[in-house]
Order: C-alpha cells, then sequence, then structure tokens
C-alpha cells in the first residue's frame, strides 16, 4: 500500500461533497449571467450553437459529479458504476465541443485576432488538457476510492477559471485596479486574481491531504495545469510564436 492509498480515518472530509459541488451551479451562475443569457460570450460575440451545446455538456457533467458523490454518500453503490459510464460519452463529447468552440471563436475574428485573443487561449487550451488528465486518471484509478474521487473533483477545477474569471470581472468592478472598464490593462490584474484564488483553494486541498497521510495528492495535477497557464498568460503568450500558433489554430478546417 503506497501513501496514495492511505484511507482517512473517521468520517471523510468528501463525505458531503454533493452538497459542495451542488454550489458550483450558483457559482457558474453568478459568473455567467450578465454575459451568457444576454447572448454573448466572453469575447463579446453573439453566441452559437456550438456554445450553447459546450454549456449544456458542462452543466451535464456538473450534475453528473453531483449525483455521483450523492449514490456514494448513500452507498447506491451500483447505480453509482452505472452513471458514471456516461462519462464515456460526456467527457470526450465535453473536449471536442471545447476546442470546436474555442476554434469557432477564433475564427469568427479573423484576421482581427489581437494579442490579448493570443493570450486568452492559454486558457481553453491548458483547461481542457487538464480536464482531460483528471478524467483519464480518474478512470485508471476508479477501484481505489481516495484517488477516483479527487480526480473527478479535479475536473471541476480544471474549468475554474472560467467561472472565477467572470465573477471578477462581473461583480468586483469597484476593486481598485480590476476595473477593465476604465483601463483594459487591468485585465492582468483580474488574471493574477483568478489565478491566486484557485491556486490558494487547491493548495487548501492539498494541505488536507497532506493531514489525512495522502502525500502525493492528485490535486498537484489541476494545480499545476493552472499555474502553467497563468504564467503561460503573462510570458509566453504574448510572443510572436505564440500568435502564430492561434492564428494556426484558427485556420484550420474543422
Amino acid at each position: 500500500m503506497t501513501t496514495t492509498d492511505v484511507a482517512p480515518r473517521g468520517r471523510s472530509p468528501y463525505h458531503h461533497l454533493w452538497v459542495v459541488l451542488a454550489l458550483l451551479i450558483p457559482t457558474a451562475l453568478l459568473g455567467f449571467a450578465k454575459s451568457y443569457f444576454k447572448g454573448l460570450t466572453f469575447s463579446g460575440l453573439s453566441v452559437t450553437t456550438i456554445i450553447h451545446l459546450h454549456a449544456a455538456l458542462m452543466v451535464l457533467w456538473i450534475l453528473m459529479l453531483i449525483g455521483q458523490a450523492w449514490l456514494i454518500r448513500t452507498r447506491r453503490y451500483r447505480v453509482h458504476r452505472w452513471v458514471g459510464r456516461s462519462s464515456f460519452v460526456i467527457a470526450p463529447l465535453l473536449i471536442i465541443i471545447t476546442v470546436v468552440a474555442t476554434h469557432e471563436t477564433l475564427n469568427r475574428k479573423m484576421p482581427d485576432i489581437t494579442t490579448l485573443d493570443a493570450r486568452f487561449e492559454i486558457y481553453d487550451l491548458l483547461q481542457v488538457l487538464g480536464f482531460g488528465l483528471s478524467w483519464a486518471l480518474a478512470l485508471v484509478y476508479r477501484k481505489r476510492m481516495p484517488l477516483h474521487v479527487r480526480f473527478m473533483v479535479s475536473t471541476a477545477f480544471a474549468f475554474g477559471s472560467a467561472i472565477v474569471f467572470r465573477i471578477i470581472l462581473n461583480w468586483f468592478q469597484w476593486v481598485p485596479g480590476m476595473s477593465v472598464v476604465d483601463n483594459l490593462e487591468n485585465i492582468d490584474n483580474v488574471a493574477a486574481a483568478n489565478g491566486t484564488v484557485l491556486v490558494l483553494i487547491l493548495l487548501g486541498l492539498i494541505a488536507m491531504d497532506w493531514r489525512l497521510g495522502i502525500k502525493r495528492s492528485p490535486f498537484w495535477l489541476v494545480t499545476g495545469t493552472t499555474v502553467v497557464i497563468h504564467v503561460g498568460f503573462f510570458t509566453f503568450t504574448k510572443t510572436g510564436w505564440w500568435m502564430a500558433l492561434v492564428q494556426c489554430f484558427a485556420d484550420l478546417r474543422l
């Protein structure tokens, strides 16, 4: 038995996980209410069928996570396994549709893709990578519940920036240095705040695992992708080769 297999003593800290996951619904609404429900994307473009499909799949994934946590809480393990098999359809579709939606948005902006547009692509591309890896590892460790649960929770954090970034933009513009209406360059401050919030939450979960004897916490994976996203946003995404890469992706026929 490895340190990652240690079972927590007493009641698991994930005993009420389904309640915590259910909070993702109002949190997501808080982030998307001011744009999506007005028919606009993050980029200010009109919402298309692909964007609606992406949103529907994200909602379905969150509902699946909530349902799975509740089924484990109520010891309905057989139903849990059956519902879990739906991820073989939902997860690949979510990955594909996210990539297609990203491509569609960039394609609609051609040939006027700005440096800021290109910088934001680091979020879309690495969030998909973090989601895919977390889901794949959840399947690999599906018979080792402590790891399986954490990797599944990590899939929600993989797309965390999509929610947190919008919450800051929509509801914290009154904070000094956060108003992009007054100064678009403040978007860097929003990005820094977004990354800080997510990484602090994830480090808290890692510290909790350490106390439980899980030294190699699965949350390190999505923490790593989150850090790379934000380091990249402030560094290599400002370069010419990144812009060229984004433009090549926008030119692809998908």
